[in-house]
């Protein structure tokens, strides 16, 4: 089966940490059928790497994997009315999709993000008229739908695509709760590589990282963006420090809001504490995880962040904000959840992790993997294209 993926959130060669869980799902569905990946770009960040006398390419990781991946420029006027971002979309890609089309015939579109980048995935199933499946990754259902301008276009691009999976069962009910019938929406769950994630000495990793073996390490990882409340790491680091002198927490990740981040660290005298690692290949974002004694997540928001799975595997208990569904794998011999936004419980919890010594807990298990997903995604493909050509 021919299967062309859409999404802005993919890695390249300038940002290969962007949208791994992407790549791998892709190269996962990709030892069962053909996967073709387009990546829109929007203009003006073209425009900033062209000016730099760069151009998007494909990530190592993804010419290892051999998935064939295009960089289409994504034009649109800034405040553009959200009805119209999905034609932008498809009117800015449509030479690319038909030109891998000439080879590739689609038998069905799978967009990861439920706008604006599944508006354009609806406007290729109709071009081809084949089955446009929706991933929804957490806040394009849980916050966009109460914005005034965007709520509405979301909900209509989950009603009208053909399936809606969601990464977590709250985010499945979420997208029922917007209009979506119940048998249109399921939950598949994402995996881990565990070829790459996977338990680890605590002190070889600390070796390749530079890291003092008898530091007090928790790593956090992702985009530095106001959704993912840094601001409370660092509260939380800045109360530890003060009677935990080994305490570090290093910042693995980058964004638009990491000038922020070191500047306060910076006023604040922290940068003894706190370590700004800037972005990291996904093929080393496993020594992180067994260097740290725990894995801290902080958001206002989340569906289920891969980040914990990654975590668990590599044998790292983690703390958490209670948001989301990051519940469904919160194991209470390896994680502790706590309100959002409440710095002091989030210091207390992290003590008990460091005193507890939840290691072997968090390695004990059995993790999903990329592999479990694509089984899944395939009986979906397979059932979607016999009910279409049973039509």
């Amino acid at each position: 089966m021919n299967v062309l993926f859409l999404s802005m959130t993919f890695p390249d060669r300038v940002n290969p940490e962007r949208g791994t869980y992407n790549l791998e799902f892709c190269a996962a569905l990709a030892r069962r059928h053909r996967v073709s990946v387009v990546s829109p770009r929007s203009w003006h960040e073209w425009l900033d790497l062209k000016r730099s006398g760069g151009a998007y390419e494909a990530s190592d990781e993804t010419r290892g994997y051999r998935l064939p991946v295009a960089f289409p420029v994504f034009w649109y006027v800034p405040r553009l009315r959200p009805q119209m971002m999905g034609r932008s979309i498809w009117q800015s890609i449509q030479g690319t999709v038909r030109r891998i089309a000439e080879g590739f015939q689609p038998d069905v579109v799978i967009s990861y993000w439920a706008f604006p980048d599944a508006d354009g995935g609806l406007h290729i199933a109709r071009h081809f008229d084949i089955p446009s499946i929706v991933i929804a990754g957490g806040s394009d259902v849980l916050l966009l739908p109460k914005e005034p301008g965007r709520g509405a276009a979301v909900r209509r691009v989950l009603c009208q695509s053909r399936m809606v999976t969601t990464v977590s069962d709250g985010l499945r009910q979420a997208t029922i709760a917007l209009g979506v019938p119940p048998e249109r929406a399921m939950t598949i769950r994402q995996g881990v590589n565990p070829r790459l994630f996977h338990p680890g000495d605590r002190d070889t990793a600390r070796r390749q990282l530079g890291l003092a073996s008898d530091a007090e390490v928790l790593v956090w990882v992702g985009r530095m963006v106001a959704v993912k409340n840094i601001d409370l790491l660092i509260d939380v680091a800045r109360r530890l420090a003060r009677t935990r002198p080994r305490l570090q927490l290093h910042l693995v990740g980058d964004g638009e809001l990491r000038a922020r981040a070191r500047q306060r660290v910076d006023a604040e005298s922290l940068s003894h504490v706190i370590k700004l690692q800037g972005a990291v290949g996904h093929d080393r974002l496993p020594v992180w995880y067994r260097a740290a004694d725990v894995t801290v997540l902080s958001s206002l928001s989340e569906g289920l962040p891969n980040v914990l799975r990654e975590s668990l595997a590599c044998g790292t208990p983690f703390v958490a904000t209670d948001v989301g569904d990051i519940k469904e794998i919160a194991d209470p011999t390896c994680s502790r959840l706590v309100a959002s936004g409440d710095a002091d419980a989030f210091a207390d919890a992290v003590v008990d992790v460091l005193n507890s010594g939840w290691r072997q807990a968090a390695a004990g298990g059995t993790p999903r993997t990329w592999s479990d997903c694509a089984d899944e995604y395939s009986d979906l493909l397979e059932d979607l294209v016999k009910t279409r050509v049973a039509a």
